[in-house]
């Protein structure tokens, strides 16, 4: 399948794919960004979606991001959201968060917008609004399996296009955490960075960045014509049992990793780069490396296989993480360069990266001469592990 339009909507003004590509690229300090977003920037037209003001007050912002996303998605893509009235688009959103609703004063809402709270802070309504503000007739449902939603909600765009369920499908996957409670629990798991600082594969890494955000894409069938910003497989499977729920399980990620290189019919010595899931814990980088090594067949490969991560960037945007990865990999294979940290980090010691021929775009290097296809990782604090491979389309 071919992706073949794509928007974001990320704080400090990210909103298309060349936005990205400059923050990506061009920004020099890059450890600085904001990855939240301030309640200002927040505020869009809802007028243009049919939402009343009474019904956009106590909305979560997510539904009406997401609406803005897929319509920007599509216009990316050259289609008209009025041309796909009455379609079999399908529409897929992963999203795994709303906690919107715990910052109202419920007493405080008068009686006659009481009524919008519920279908507006519900997770499931949030695919289900896309269909009904665009009038779309194709399969339409949220999916959550926490932080690999984004890349298990594109598995199931995909699927959709090759049963025929779809004729089109947008993939939609947001993420904000608004209130203190969302705040509180991420803090309790002991993964989030102590020093505010995601150093993926770093020595001194010590967790994730909280990260918000919504990134939308159109997959469709492979057809003449189709002009494709990048080819796309993507494989699904869950860690089963481990030593505990939220412990990754190495032979599990291995085998996701796998079946996506078959489903691409690349062998692993033809991926030049991962935008890896890269958290910066010291328990999940080393065992996604080893996973890596291990599925690609790094050791035999003439050069070390590069790897890197967003969240450094951009922090950890969870259910949104994957499909931010996507459009990161669409990037590197447009400008065929790589998106260095710059942090000038040391590797870490607690990773074999001689032994299995990998190494960490840790600062400044100087691009391959060809990166035909990219890997892109997502794993879930559900043990649910996804894996792409995106390829450029000569």
């Amino acid at each position: 399948m071919h992706v073949v339009g794509a928007s974001l909507f990320l704080p400090g003004g990210v909103r298309s794919r060349k936005d990205l590509g400059a923050a990506l690229f061009d920004n020099e300090d890059q450890a600085g960004r904001v990855s939240v977003f301030s309640d200002e920037e927040l505020r869009t037209d809802f007028a243009r979606f049919r939402i009343s003001p009474r019904q956009a007050r106590v909305m979560d912002p997510q539904q009406l991001l997401i609406l803005d996303c897929a319509e920007r998605a599509l216009a990316d893509a050259g289609i008209s959201p009025k041309d796909l009235a009455g379609s079999q688009t399908g529409v897929f959103v992963g999203m795994s968060e709303s906690d919107f609703v715990h910052t109202l004063d419920v007493d405080q809402i008068p009686d006659s917008n009481r009524s919008y709270l519920g279908i507006g802070n519900a997770r499931g309504a949030a695919a289900g609004r896309v269909s009904y503000t665009f009038d779309l007739h194709g399969p339409s449902w949220q999916v959550d399996t926490t932080c690999s939603s984004g890349l298990v909600a594109l598995r199931h765009g995909i699927t959709a296009l090759l049963s025929d369920d779809a004729d089109l499908s947008l993939v939609i996957a947001s993420h904000l955490v608004r209130s203190d409670f969302g705040k509180l629990i991420r803090s309790a798991t002991g993964a989030l960075s102590a020093s505010d600082s995601c150093r993926a594969f770093e020595a001194e890494a010590d967790g994730f960045t909280l990260g918000e955000g919504v990134v939308a894409v159109v997959l469709a069938p492979d057809r003449p014509g189709t002009h494709s910003l990048g080819r796309v497989h993507c494989a699904v499977n869950h860690d089963g049992r481990t030593a505990g729920l939220t412990v990754p399980n190495l032979h599990a990620q291995r085998d996701v990793i796998g079946r996506a290189l078959r489903m691409s019919g690349l062998p692993g010595s033809d991926i030049g780069y991962v935008e890896a899931h890269g958290t910066g814990t010291p328990l999940g980088d080393p065992i996604e490396v080893a996973a890596l090594a291990a599925a690609y067949g790094t050791a035999d490969r003439a050069d070390p296989l590069l790897i890197g991560s967003n969240k450094p960037q951009f922090g950890h945007l969870e259910a949104a993480s994957g499909l931010l990865s996507l459009v990161v990999a669409l990037e590197v294979l447009e400008q065929q360069r790589l998106p260095g940290t710059k942090s000038g980090g040391k590797p870490s010691e607690l990773i074999p990266w001689a032994e299995h021929n990998i190494r960490p775009t840790l600062g400044e290097f100087a691009s391959p001469d060809t990166i035909a296809n990219v890997g892109v990782s997502a794993f879930g604090l559900s043990g649910t592990n996804a894996h792409a491979i995106v390829s450029r389309v000569r």
